[in-house]
């Protein structure tokens, strides 16, 4: 029954309860659910990414959702590029490694270049600097959206946040 099993959902995978509802009520994306592979309430997440995107969860092989649960887990590619890769998923099927490496979607290894693109955008902005050491650390978006347009999106958000405070000495 559906109340037994959004209490499971919750209990068991540890999933939001507004979550395990909908998995517990629309048992076809609970059915879904229960067969792609990868961390609970990161397949969660990503499920409820594909339900707002197709009216069915036959759109994508859950295979494939495993696959790119997968990649996104391993850093491979940005949870952004990852709704990429799902719309293509949605549009046309096929492997999510693939389209990563085909539409160059993968993200930005452990180079030093993210961290020259971050300088570089640092030195380009002094005004926010200026409010970020001031104590308005919220001003560090302001430099996070021009690094994720120079690296057209490849960056990790969290990665680029810690060379930030890195760089500036915060």
């Amino acid at each position: 029954l559906p109340a037994a099993r959004a209490e499971r959902y919750a209990r068991d995978w540890r999933l939001p309860e507004d979550t395990a509802r909908l998995f517990a009520y629309e048992p076809e994306w609970g059915d879904y659910f229960e067969r792609v592979e990868g961390d609970a309430r990161t397949v969660a997440n990503w499920v409820t990414e594909l339900r707002a995107r197709a009216d069915s969860p036959a759109a994508v092989e859950p295979a494939a959702l495993s696959k790119l649960v997968a990649l996104v887990e391993a850093r491979t590619v940005t949870a952004g590029n990852g709704r990429v890769v799902l719309d293509r998923l949605l549009a046309d099927g096929g492997d999510p490694a693939e389209i990563v490496e085909r539409e160059d979607l993968g993200a930005m290894g452990d180079s030093g270049e993210l961290a020259g693109i971050v300088a570089k955008v640092i030195a380009d902005n002094a005004d926010v600097v200026e409010r970020i050491k001031g104590g308005n650390t919220k001003a560090m978006g302001a430099l996070v959206g021009p690094i994720m347009r120079e690296t057209k999106g490849k960056a990790d958000g969290g990665e680029v946040n810690r060379l930030i405070r890195e760089q500036l000495g915060i």
